[in-house]
């Protein structure tokens, strides 16, 4: 009897150490996040309802195990703290598989320093930097020139008989998940020079750019380039990005939210601490899968796919507004170009899900065939590549696969198929 009771005090013990333990959690994950608004050392009033409640809980279910309850109540405990710690371990085990098999090992590189503020665009690259960029998936050596554009060479007066290509856009167009020589405005130019020696194609891709932010650029920067041709790129992401004209601006030398403030900056601080539970969460592989795993995603917003607006056939009223404005400043944009004595054109590269199913009345095909149309119809030229990429006989090896962005020979077949398209329409684009 009496070694029965000792063995139940020591089972109720144990018990209660791994409650104590697990539904700290919850405590330590609200106490150890910064809010925005702080009003108490480091909280919010709603937040630190919040941590009072976490430990309000923490402290009645560590404290239930002093006094005998009903077997249901027992059992339903015993119940809540499997179940709850068969979560936790699940979650850890998963992150360790997840990490070990992503390449997720890697030394951890500051990338700022090379952005610097502008009041029209957002960002600019700061001239003559030279910089180490670092993923999972990738290294680069990066640098920009003189005149502040990625390249390997400074870009002065235009020399007499050089014909100039300056193609403008985002991450997409600066490639800086590859050296420079394998960006496709790098290819574009070897492709050229093929035939015409006489040309030189400068890359002005900045990562985070709208396409307000192209047309701005455009409008204050293109013309001391002398280009003859600008080419526009856009990407699917463009029409949610058109909505906030600063999405993102230089801040101590790196890209930030347009709309962040100095208390987002003291919360990224904390979250890269050590003892930040909440900041661990924020970058933990599991968490980033979850919320881009379709179900979650197609439960949080309606659609399995971010930019779905983008593929709609019948589109709805949000639709139409996104494109109506992305319209608008497109045509900024071949003002801008033709301002600078440039004549202007579109390219639109398309995201790796425009290459598989999609929902009901989505068509990956449909980003790039509303733009052709338009082009059409406001007289200038575009190229949708998405034909390129589906005809393409291993269409998986032209993305990373953790990264969005192209693989080498992503940029390859964009750099070679533009450079095809430019070459047969030469006469139209001044480009004899």
């Amino acid at each position: 009897m009496g070694a029965t009771a000792n063995g139940d005090t020591t089972s109720r013990r144990g018990e209660r150490f791994a409650a104590a333990v697990l539904f700290a959690l919850p405590v330590l994950y609200l106490a150890s996040e910064r809010t925005r608004q702080v009003d108490v050392w480091r909280w919010s009033w709603s937040w630190l309802a919040w941590i009072g409640l976490a430990a309000l809980v923490w402290i009645a279910w560590v404290a239930s195990y002093s006094r005998p309850w009903p077997s249901p109540v027992v059992f339903a405990r015993k119940l809540a703290l499997v179940l709850g710690s068969s979560l936790v371990i699940a979650a850890l085990v998963l992150e360790s598989v997840l990490r070990a098999t992503t390449n997720y090992a890697y030394e951890e590189l500051d990338n700022r320093g090379r952005h610097a503020f502008d009041p029209d665009v957002g960002h600019v690259f700061v001239p003559n930097w030279k910089q180490t960029l670092q993923e999972h998936e990738f290294r680069v050596e990066w640098q920009s020139n003189a005149q502040g554009l990625r390249a390997d060479r400074d870009f002065g007066p235009k020399p007499e008989g050089v014909q100039r290509i300056l193609v403008v856009g985002d991450s997409f167009t600066a490639g800086e998940q590859v050296p420079y020589a394998e960006t496709f405005p790098a290819v574009i130019e070897q492709s050229l020079r093929a035939t015409r020696p006489n040309v030189e194609v400068l890359n002005a891709g900045h990562p985070g750019f709208s396409t307000i932010s192209s047309a701005r650029w455009i409008a204050k920067f293109a013309a001391r380039f002398e280009p003859d041709v600008v080419v526009l790129a856009m990407t699917p992401n463009d029409l949610l990005e058109n909505q906030i004209p600063l999405i993102y601006v230089a801040r101590d030398g790196a890209l930030v939210s347009g709309s962040a403030t100095d208390a987002d900056a003291a919360r990224y601080a904390d979250h890269r601490g050590w003892w930040s539970l909440y900041g661990l969460v924020e970058r933990s592989l599991l968490k980033q899968r979850l919320e881009n795993a379709p179900a979650i995603k197609r439960w949080r917003t309606g659609s399995a796919f971010t930019h779905f607006r983008a593929f709609q056939v019948e589109q709805d009223a949000k639709s139409k507004q996104l494109h109506a404005l992305a319209e608008e400043h497109v045509l900024a944009a071949k003002a801008a170009a033709e301002a600078a004595g440039a004549r202007f054109a579109l390219i639109t590269i398309p995201f790796r899900e425009q290459l598989g199913p999609l929902e009901p009345n989505l068509d990956g095909a449909a980003f790039g065939r509303r733009w052709s149309a338009f082009a059409t119809a406001r007289g200038f030229a575009a190229l949708d590549l998405l034909p390129a990429f589906a005809a393409h006989p291993r269409p998986t090896e032209l993305y990373w696969r953790y990264d969005s962005h192209c693989t080498a020979a992503g940029y390859r077949l964009i750099g070679e198929t533009v450079a095809a398209w430019l070459a047969e329409r030469a006469k139209e684009l001044g480009l004899t």
